[in-house]
C-alpha cells in the first residue's frame, strides 16, 4: 500500500505545482510508475485505494503547511499622524501562479470542503495561469490607487490591500495602526455585498479595532453607481458603429460570488440605459453564471438564433477582471464559437477613471 500512496502523493503535486517542482514530480511520478508495474504485483484496487488516501493526504498538507498564514500580531501604537489614511480592499490575485496564496483563497472561499477539494481547486488555477499567463489585476488597482491618490491631495495616503494575496488587508490595516493612523477609511472595492464582501467584514471584525481606539469607516459598493453602469452602456453602443447590423448583448451576473439582488439591479440599468438609446437591433440577456455556464450558453445561442451579426459578452459585476472571469469568457465564447458572427469581450477604457472618481466622491461625502 506504500508504493500506490507514494504515486497518488507524486502525481498529485505535479498537478498542483509549476515551474522547475513540477517537473521534478512529473519525472519521479513517471520513475514510480515504471517501477511498480516492473517490480511490483499489479493491485488495481490497491493502486485506487492508495490514490485516494494520497489525496486526502496532500488535500490536509496544503491546508495545515502550504496555505498562506496571515498573523496578526498584538498592536502598538505609533506617533499620531494626522492624514487620513484610505485602504482600498479588493479579492486580489498574485501576477504568476502563487501555490499558497491560492490555497489561502480556496480556505476562505470553500471553508471545510477545502480540506477535501484542494488539489483541484488548485489546479484549475494553475490551468488559468497557464492558459493566459500573467494577471493584471494588480497593476490595474494601482493605477486606481495612484489616481485617487492625486486627487484627494496631501491631506490623505491611499494604499492598496487584498483579501486573497499580499499585501493581506489585515497586514495592511496593522501596519498603518502601528504607524500612529487614528483616522481609516476603508473601502471595499466590490460591486455587490457578495460573498467576498461577507468575508471581508468576519475577517475585519476579528481585529476588534475599536480596542485600539481607531476611528473606522467604509465606503459602499458601486452596484448604485449610475456613471459605472453608464461606463459599460457607452463602451457597448460605441461598439455596435454601424446600425444596419444585429447586434447581441450577453450581461453575465456572477450568482455564487455576488448579492443577487443587487447583481440584477445592476445588470437591469446597463439594460435600461442601452434599451433607453431606443435601437430595437440590440438584443440582450441576463443569464447568471450557474450549473456549469448552461445557462449562459443556452442565452448565447438563443441570441445567435435571432440572427444577430456581432455579440458582446460582457460581465459587469466585479470591479477588477480575474484570471477566473477572463478564463470564463475565453470557454464561453469557444463554445459558441461560429464564423458567421463576431464576439467582442466588453471592459469600460475609462473603467479606472469611474471608479476613481466614485471612490473620491464617497470619501468627501463619508468625511462631512
Amino acid at each position: 500500500m506504500v508504493m500506490p500512496i507514494c504515486l497518488g502523493i507524486l502525481f498529485g503535486l505535479s498537478i498542483i505545482f509549476d515551474g522547475y517542482m513540477e517537473n521534478i514530480f512529473i519525472i519521479a511520478a513517471t520513475v514510480s510508475v515504471y517501477t511498480y508495474f516492473i517490480y511490483y504485483e499489479k493491485d488495481y484496487k490497491k493502486l485506487f485505494v492508495g490514490f485516494i488516501v494520497s489525496f486526502l493526504i496532500i488535500n490536509l498538507s496544503i491546508m495545515f503547511f502550504i496555505k498562506d498564514d496571515i498573523n496578526v500580531q498584538s498592536i502598538e501604537h505609533g506617533d499620531v499622524q494626522d492624514e487620513t489614511l484610505v485602504i482600498l480592499v479588493y479579492d486580489g490575485e498574485s501576477k504568476k501562479y502563487n501555490i499558497r496564496e491560492r490555497a489561502n483563497e480556496i480556505y476562505f472561499d470553500k471553508g471545510y470542503e477545502a480540506y477535501i477539494s484542494s488539489i483541484y481547486n488548485l489546479h484549475k488555477y494553475k490551468g488559468y495561469y497557464a492558459n493566459l499567463g500573467t494577471s493584471e489585476f494588480k497593476d490595474t488597482a494601482h493605477k486606481i490607487s495612484s489616481g485617487l491618490r492625486s486627487k484627494l491631495g496631501s491631506k490623505y495616503k491611499v494604499v492598496d490591500a487584498y483579501m486573497y494575496t499580499k499585501p493581506y488587508f489585515e497586514n495592511m490595516v496593522q501596519e498603518v495602526v502601528e504607524l500612529g493612523y487614528k483616522n481609516i477609511i476603508i473601502c471595499p472595492m466590490f460591486i455587490t455585498e457578495g460573498k467576498d464582501f461577507d468575508i471581508f467584514n468576519k475577517r475585519l471584525d476579528t481585529m476588534s479595532l475599536n480596542k485600539y481606539g481607531v476611528n473606522i469607516k467604509l465606503t459602499d459598493v458601486f452596484y448604485k453607481s449610475n456613471n459605472l453602469a453608464k461606463s459599460y452602456t457607452n463602451e457597448i453602443l460605441g461598439n455596435i458603429k454601424n446600425e444596419d447590423v444585429d447586434s447581441g448583448v450577453l450581461l453575465i451576473g456572477l450568482e455564487d460570488e455576488n448579492n443577487l439582488e443587487q447583481d440584477i439591479i445592476f445588470r437591469e440599468k446597463i439594460k435600461y440605459y442601452i434599451e433607453k438609446e431606443k435601437n430595437t437591433k440590440i438584443q440582450i440577456k441576463l443569464p447568471l453564471l450557474e450549473n456549469n455556464k448552461d445557462d449562459i450558453i443556452k442565452s448565447g445561442e438563443q441570441l445567435l438564433e435571432y440572427g444577430i451579426d456581432v455579440l458582446h459578452v460582457v460581465i459587469p459585476t466585479c470591479t477588477i477582471d480575474n484570471m477566473y472571469n477572463k478564463n470564463l469568457v475565453e470557454s464561453i465564447l469557444k463554445e459558441l464559437d461560429t464564423c458567421e458572427v463576431r464576439f467582442h469581450y466588453i471592459e469600460p477604457k475609462d473603467k479606472v477613471k469611474i471608479l476613481i472618481d466614485e471612490m473620491y466622491t464617497q470619501i468627501l461625502l463619508i468625511e462631512k
